[in-house]
Parts: C-alpha cells; sequence; structure tokens
C-alpha cells in the first residue's frame, strides 16, 4: 500500500529558469533488517526511513520497490519518507527488506529566486552562527561576492579542518573550529555556519554519493553543506574536496533543520516507533 501526500515545500523557489540538458539517472539499493530481541510479540511497531528527497530544481524521485508493505508521504521539505507498519512482530522474529530507488538528477539546476531565506539564515542547533569565534572567522573570509565567499570559506575548510574518521555523535561548527577537526558532519555544520553568518543561505544535507547505480550501506551515508547564490542551490563539500562539481553524483535524502517537519524528527536517516532493533 503506497499513501502519498504532497504540500508546499518551503525549499520553493520563484522566477524559475528550468535547466536544459540530459538528465541522469541513479539507481541505488540498500537492505534493512528489522528484529524483535524479545521472546514476546511486539505489537504497533512503526518505522520511518528517508527515501531520496525531492528538490524540483536538482532531484526527483522516480519510483519505489520495497519487498514488504510500505507507505509512502512527502513532507513539506521535500522529504519522501517510507514508513513500515506491523502490528504484530513475532517474538525473536528477524525479517530482511529490500528497497530499490530510481532517481533522476538535473545536472545543470533550475535558477530562480528563494522565497524564504530566513529559514537558511538563522543559528539552529549545531549551526552556532551567532558565535563571536565563528563570526570572526567569517568577517576575514566575506569578500563583496557570495560566490568568492563561499569559495573562501571552501578553501579554508579544506585546508585548515583534519578529517578524523567516522564519529558517532554530532559535534557541531563551532566544536569543529575549536578543535580543527571533526568528520564530514562538522565539515558541513562549520560551513552552513559561516555560510549563514555571512548573510549566505545555506543547509547541511545528507545522502549518498554515487556515480553509478550500487548497492548502499550504513556506512555511505555521507553530510555535505549546499549554500544558495547564483540562484540555485550550489554544492560546497571540503571533507571530499568538491565544489560545485559533482553536483550529479549527490544524492540528498535529509535537508537538515531544526524544524520537526515529520515523525524521523531531528534524526539522521530513521526513527521509530517501538523496541525493534534496526540494522543497514
Amino acid at each position: 500500500m503506497i499513501l502519498a501526500s504532497l504540500v508546499v515545500s518551503p525549499l520553493k523557489m520563484t522566477r524559475v529558469t528550468v535547466a536544459t540538458g540530459p538528465k541522469i539517472k541513479r539507481q541505488l539499493r540498500f537492505n534493512l533488517t528489522l528484529s524483535n530481541p524479545k521472546n514476546i510479540a511486539q505489537t504497533d511497531q512503526k518505522v520511518w526511513f528517508y527515501l531520496p528527497a525531492t528538490d524540483a530544481t536538482k532531484q526527483q524521485l522516480e519510483s519505489v520497490k520495497v519487498s514488504v508493505p510500505y507507505e509512502q508521504s512527502t513532507d513539506s521539505f521535500g522529504h519522501n519518507i517510507m514508513t513500515l507498519i506491523f502490528p504484530n512482530f513475532p517474538p525473536l522474529a528477524i525479517k530482511s527488506i529490500s528497497v530499490l530507488v530510481n532517481v533522476e538528477i538535473e545536472p545543470k539546476q533550475a535558477t530562480g529566486q528563494l522565497e524564504n531565506p530566513q529559514m537558511w539564515l538563522k543559528p539552529e542547533r549545531f549551526i552556532e552562527t551567532t558565535d563571536p569565534k565563528i563570526q570572526l572567522l567569517a568577517e576575514q573570509l566575506k569578500t563583496k561576492s557570495p560566490k568568492d565567499t563561499a569559495f573562501n570559506i571552501y578553501n579554508w575548510l579544506k585546508n585548515n579542518l583534519h578529517y578524523a574518521g567516522y564519529l558517532a555523535d554530532d559535534r557541531g561548527a563551532l566544536n569543529a573550529l575549536k578543535l580543527l577537526q571533526g568528520d564530514c558532519t562538522e565539515y558541513a555544520y562549520l560551513a552552513v555556519a559561516l555560510a549563514r553568518a555571512n548573510g549566505i543561505p545555506a543547509r547541511m544535507v545528507g545522502g549518498y554519493v554515487a556515480d553509478k547505480n550500487t548497492t548502499i550501506r550504513a556506512t555511505d551515508y555521507h553530510n555535505w553543506a549546499e549554500l544558495f547564490f547564483d540562484g540555485a542551490w550550489q554544492l560546497l563539500d571540503a571533507q571530499k574536496e568538491h565544489w560545485l562539481t559533482p553536483v550529479e553524483n549527490y544524492i540528498a535524502f535529509h535537508f537538515y533543520s531544526d524544524e520537526k517537519v515529520n515523525p524521523i524528527g531531528l534524526f539522521h536517516r530513521y526513527n521509530q516507533s517501538g523496541e525493534l532493533e534496526i540494522s543497514f
């Protein structure tokens, strides 16, 4: 069963110029394992997962195939969410679920004006835009051009942050600046904080980087920054040393915000109501 809903997105742009050129298609496959660790049945279990997001300027979710019944919905940010519902999950049972998604990517993005830039300029959890240390560095990197300022941010992060490997917990922009290290999440948080401090709308994005059809794993999950200038969301991934390109390899699942616009809330990839154990 598929339940579709669609509401107006705050990512919406006005005066959009539609990009032309061949679209790129990516097929991603991933597997989920749900298990009941208890020797009694679990009732009314519900799990929500992010699927590839819908962003009219750059990415569309074409199709979804799941090996079990599911519901699909779209929230106000363009997140596509898969809901799995288990009225009765047997004791000690294990369910393996396969998911196949097809995504269409626009390599040359549409351009226009962001309707609600203030949403992407404010300080948030882990994006300490108003902290004096972040304000000072932002001022040092600022130029008259948003694009040049954005490049200065990218270049500073690339040359000054040390990649610390995967960190289980979010530590945020200020922590990354103080320690000059972090994983991809901290690189993205600090890029967003510095951009917002300079008046450039910015967001952290979560998803996967894939240059071909592939099977993705939990360890492949990646965070990067997107900054809005020259009429479009532009790629800034200092951890992987990617500036503006290759956008066709970046498949967005989650646009981070403190606003809880769906049942996954502030979690990165999924959430649940119940006591099942979940693994990828």
